[in-house]
């Protein structure tokens, strides 16, 4: 499950992308994704403000229905753990929501 050490690890990882991987190389890209041979379609500026985004995002979860196409309480949890103690049935399912702060 998602959790704010993870997005830690998102973060440097698109650093270290923005720094040291040649965006115009169709053969780095598949190295590392596995796929076909493409020229990204971002800039750096992409990926810088992808990162910007992420810093200042928060992570909330949210109880899903079983078919997780709708939730089962209308509150969003701060903590992975109190989500977890919310769950009254076995198919509840658990979801993952980035906030991000608006646009200024």
């Amino acid at each position: 499950m998602l959790q704010k050490e993870d997005l830690l690890l998102i973060r440097a990882a698109l650093q270290f992308w923005y720094e040291e991987m040649d965006l115009e190389d169709p053969e780095m890209l598949a190295i590392y994704t596995g796929g076909p041979r493409i020229i990204p379609k971002w800039k750096k500026a992409d990926i810088q403000q992808l990162r910007q985004q992420l810093l200042t995002a928060r992570l909330r979860y949210a109880v899903c229905r079983h078919d997780a196409a709708s939730l089962k309480t209308p509150s969003l949890f701060k903590s992975l753990e109190a989500a977890n103690q919310s769950m009254t049935e076995t198919s509840d399912r658990l979801g993952v929501v980035l906030v991000t702060d608006p646009a200024i």
